[in-house]
């Protein structure tokens, strides 16, 4: 491993192995001894996704660090719990001092009678272990993961993502893919070959700077778009890996389908990184002169004052600015949100009318409160549209806030055609899913 140049200086030395797991009993063991295989990876945890089979008990038999989720809780959620499993695996080898660890140098005297853990003087100090994910399913071909963990272990790159060969029986759909091409390159400037490639090699530093993930299977566009967006060196770099392809039968589509919902999902969180307003002009207009009241000019009524103008300072313009966005987001807290709008978001609702925005928001039949850059969106939608779309569909229960914001955004495609392998009612989720398949369906012929 290289240690030259100031990119590779306080790198981390080592790599623990996260993969999140489903119902892969039959694949798990030889993709974990495959791993194991790889150069500077010295742990390998599993999260067990809420698996219906025996995939825990054959994980752990394979000697990796288990840990298993009740009930699926999505892909994101399985690869923090993996980076947090490492981290307290790093405590609590910190906690013992080390290899090198020795009583008569590194820790206080014993006191008799004292049972507890030695105090540590000077622990060993190292760099947390990067973390490679890795997809259960890739077998034998997960030791070819190796380039990935050289870059960022001895090349200074902080996201190594693995560029895959073909893979055969796959059937995507191209929108999918590109749809996370274009937001990555519109919020970042940078155009991914494979932006949904979820093999990757990440510093912990870099890591931490990409929380919280977006969930499901939008993490990986939320990633690319926070490291780079923080600065950090993100590298494509080829693999010859090889999982199991999604086949193009009704699991396959409701599975792609699910893909681009969460995708759009995850571009919809990341909107804010690019204004679509001239910050100059906007700061510019700010400090504009002001008419200020002037005293009535000599036998002057009531009913008649003239005003003079002048240029604000600096701090008045600033002061003003900042009590009209006091007062915009004070209304804006009355609708149904979670969380506070941005100086962005205020700005992006304009001068749209909060009272009937509220009032159309309510109409909807969803459970729970929109995020403030999902009003934003929903501000410039058909919401009597939406409503009505939604209180039609063949679903049971109510819908999410982002199902409806996705639904939102495929207003245009129609009412999709339910399969006759699927009994109605539906699911949110599965109708939400059947919407985006159709809008592909409709871009693609």
């Amino acid at each position: 491993m290289s240690t030259a140049g100031p990119l590779t200086v306080h790198r981390p030395e080592r790599a623990a192995v996260v993969i999140p797991a489903k119902n892969e009993a039959e694949r798990i063991e030889t993709t974990i001894a495959s791993a194991r295989r790889i150069a500077g990876v010295d742990l390998v945890v599993v999260v067990d996704d809420g698996s219906t089979d025996a995939t825990s008990a054959v994980a752990m038999g394979a000697d990796a660090l288990v840990v298993r989720h009740k009930t699926n809780r999505g892909k994101a959620a399985a690869m923090a719990t993996g980076a947090q499993m490492v981290a307290i695996r790093e405590d609590a080898e910190r906690a013992d001092g080390g290899e090198g660890f020795s009583e008569e140098l590194h820790a206080e005297p014993r006191v008799p009678g004292h049972t507890g853990p030695l105090p540590v003087i000077a622990p060993h100090e190292t760099v947390p272990r990067a973390l490679l994910f890795l997809d259960a399913d890739m077998g034998e071909s997960a030791e070819a993961a190796q380039p990935l963990v050289d870059a960022v272990l001895g090349e200074g790159v902080d996201m190594a993502i693995a560029l895959l060969p073909p893979q055969t029986g796959a059937a995507g759909m191209g929108i999918v893919v590109r749809t996370a091409r274009r937001g990555i390159l519109r919020a970042t400037g940078w155009e991914p070959t494979q932006p949904l490639s979820g093999t990757r090699c990440i510093t912990r530093e870099t890591w931490e700077a990409c929380l919280p993930l977006a969930p499901g299977w939008g993490v990986e566009t939320s990633l690319s778009i926070d490291a780079l967006t923080s600065g950090f060196w993100v590298k494509e770099i080829p693999a010859e890996l090889h999982h199991r392809a999604t086949g193009k039968d009704l699991r396959g589509q409701l599975h792609r389908a699910a893909q681009l919902r969460d995708v759009l999902r995850a571009l919809a969180r990341k909107r804010h990184l690019v204004p679509d307003f001239d910050e100059d002009e906007v700061e510019s207009r700010s400090s504009l002169e002001q008419p200020e009241e002037a005293p009535l000019p000599s036998g002057a009524g009531d009913h008649h004052q003239e005003k003079t103008w002048r240029v604000l300072t600096e701090e008045e313009a600033e002061q003003r600015a900042e009590h009209r966005a006091e007062d915009r987001r004070a209304t804006l807290a009355d609708l149904p949100v979670t969380g506070e709008f941005s100086d962005d978001e205020t700005r992006a609702l304009g001068d749209v009318d909060i009272d009937e925005l509220d009032a159309l928001l309510r109409e909807l039949p969803v459970d729970g409160a929109f995020a403030p850059d999902d009003v934003v969106y929903l501000a410039g939608t058909d919401l009597e549209a939406l409503a009505a779309r939604l209180r039609d569909a063949p679903v049971q229960g109510l819908f999410s806030p982002e199902h409806a914001v996705i639904i939102a955004s495929h207003l245009g495609s129609g009412e999709p055609a339910l399969p006759a392998s699927l009994t109605t009612p539906v699911t949110p989720d599965e109708y939400t899913s059947l919407v985006v398949h159709a809008a592909v369906d409709a871009e693609n012929s």
